[in-house]
C-alpha cells in the first residue's frame, strides 16, 4: 500500500489519457455504425428532434432534455422542460455554447453537450486513479479505470447526460479528502455535485467519516472546519432555494418526476416486482416464434423482455462487489456506494421498477475500485472486460437508435 506522500500527482496521467482515448473513440465509432443498422426504436416517442437524426446521437432521451433545458430554462412553454432535471450540467453546456460562439441552437448545444462530456470526462479517470493508487497500488488503480471505461452503461459517459460531470466533481471531492487531505476542496466540489444530482448530497457521508478518520475532532485548532462539511449540500439547497422564489415550491424537483409515473417504493416491493419483470421476460426470450422471422415488432419485445434481466443482473452484480468490498475497501466508500444504489431501488415506476438503475450505479464508483481489485486474478479481469465491453456495445447501439435502455 503506498504512503500518501508517494502518491505524485503525474502519478498515471499518461495510462488515464491512453484509455480515456481509446474508450471515448470506441464508443463514438460504435455508435457511428451501430446508428446506421439497428432499426429506430419501437419504443420511440415524440420529440423535438425533427426530423430523427436532426440533433446529435448522443443527446437521445434525458438528453434530448438537458439540451432544451439549456435553450430554454425550466417550465417555459412550448418544452416545459421538467425541474427534477438540476441545472449545473445544462448551465455549462450552454456557457460552452456561448464561449465557443456561433448561433446557439438545438443542434449546436446538443453537440456542446457530448464535448462538455468528454472534456470532464478525463478529471472523473484521474481521480479514480489516484484515490485507488493511494489505497491499493498501481495494479488496482489501472483495473478500476479500466472497469469504469468499459462498464456496460459506460456509453453514457460520452452523452449529454449529466454523468461526466457528477463523476469528475464527486470522485474529486473524495480524491481531495482522502489523497490531499483538504476538507475544503472536497466540500466545495461535494457542493458542485449537490447541484447536479440530487444524490451528491451523499458525499456528506464519505467527506465526513474520512475527515473523522483523519484526526479531524481531536485537532483542537482545526475542529471548526468540520463546518466545512455544511458546503457539501449546498448545490442542492440553492437550487431548492430558487424553485421556492420562481415556482413557490422548493421540492419540485421531486414532485416533478410523478409525472413520469415514478413513486417511492420499498426495497422489498421493488424486488419482488422486478423479479417477476425478469421471470416474464426470461420466458419470452425463450419463446422460439419470437426469433423465428425476426421484425421490428419482434426486437421491441425482445428488448423490452430483456430489460429486466440486465436491469436486475447489473443491481445484483454492484450489491455483492461492494459487499465484497467491505473486506478491503475504507467503511466511508462502501457506505457511499450502497447510499447511491438505495434511490435505483426507491423510485422506479409500476412497469419499470428498476427504471435507470443501470446508468444511475455507474455514479457509485466504489464498484469500479472493488472490480479493480480483481486484478489479482488477471484472467477475470479480463474476462469480466471482455463480457461488460461486448454488453456495453448492445446497448450502445440500443441507445443511438432511441431504445430506451437506462
Amino acid at each position: 500500500m503506498l504512503e500518501r506522500d508517494e502518491v505524485r500527482p503525474t502519478a498515471g496521467v499518461g495510462f488515464v489519457l491512453a484509455v480515456f482515448a481509446v474508450s471515448r473513440v470506441f464508443y463514438l465509432v460504435v455508435g457511428l455504425v451501430l446508428a446506421r443498422v439497428v432499426p429506430i426504436g419501437g419504443l420511440q416517442r415524440v420529440t423535438a428532434d425533427v426530423p430523427s437524426g436532426h440533433m446529435n446521437l448522443w443527446s437521445h432521451w434525458d438528453g434530448e432534455h438537458y439540451v432544451t433545458l439549456a435553450l430554454h430554462g425550466y417550465l417555459n412553454p412550448p418544452t416545459n422542460v421538467s425541474p427534477a432535471f438540476f441545472p449545473l450540467y445544462p448551465l455549462l453546456v450552454r456557457g460552452f455554447a456561448e464561449l465557443v460562439g456561433g448561433p446557439v441552437s438545438k443542434e449546436s448545444l446538443s453537440l456542446c453537450g457530448l464535448l462538455v462530456s468528454l472534456l470532464l470526462l478525463p478529471f472523473a479517470f484521474y481521480f479514480l486513479y489516484q484515490i485507488a493508487l493511494q489505497g491499493w497500488g498501481r495494479r488496482v488503480a489501472r483495473g478500476s479505470v479500466l472497469a469504469f471505461a468499459f462498464f456496460p452503461t459506460a456509453f453514457f459517459l460520452n452523452a449529454t447526460y449529466t454523468e461526466s460531470l457528477f463523476l469528475a466533481v464527486s470522485t474529486g471531492a473524495v480524491w481531495a479528502i482522502r489523497v490531499r487531505r483538504n476538507l475544503l476542496l472536497a466540500c466545495l466540489l461535494a457542493g458542485l455535485a449537490s447541484a447536479t444530482r440530487n444524490v451528491g448530497v451523499f458525499l456528506v457521508v464519505p467527506l465526513a467519516l474520512e475527515w473523522v478518520s483523519a484526526g479531524g475532532l481531536q485537532q483542537r485548532r482545526g475542529r471548526w472546519r468540520g463546518l466545512y462539511l455544511a458546503l457539501a449540500p449546498s448545490g442542492l439547497f440553492a437550487y431548492m432555494a430558487y424553485l421556492w422564489a420562481k415556482f413557490g415550491d422548493p421540492i419540485l424537483f421531486y414532485t416533478a418526476q410523478r409525472d413520469w409515473g415514478r413513486e417511492p417504493t420499498s426495497p422489498l416491493t421493488t424486488a419482488t416486482r422486478t423479479w417477476d419483470f425478469a421471470v416474464e421476460g426470461a420466458a419470452i426470450l425463450r419463446d422460439p416464434l419470437l426469433w423465428a422471422r425476426p421484425s421490428l415488432g419482434r426486437l421491441a419485445e425482445q428488448v423490452s423482455a430483456a430489460h429486466g434481466l440486465y436491469d436486475l443482473g447489473l443491481l445484483v452484480l454492484t450489491v455483492v462487489v461492494l459487499l465484497a468490498g467491505l473486506r478491503k475497501l475504507p467503511l466511508s466508500l462502501v457506505l457511499y456506494g450502497f447510499l447511491l444504489v438505495l434511490p435505483a431501488t426507491l423510485f422506479g415506476t409500476p412497469e419499470t421498477p428498476l427504471m435507470g438503475a443501470p446508468r444511475y450505479l455507474l455514479a457509485a464508483f466504489p464498484l469500479f475500485i472493488g472490480l479493480g481489485l480483481l486484478s489479482r486474478w488477471r484472467p477475470v479481469l479480463w474476462l469480466w472486460l471482455v463480457l461488460s465491453a461486448a454488453m456495453s456495445v448492445v446497448l450502445c447501439g440500443l441507445f443511438v437508435t432511441w431504445w430506451y435502455v437506462a
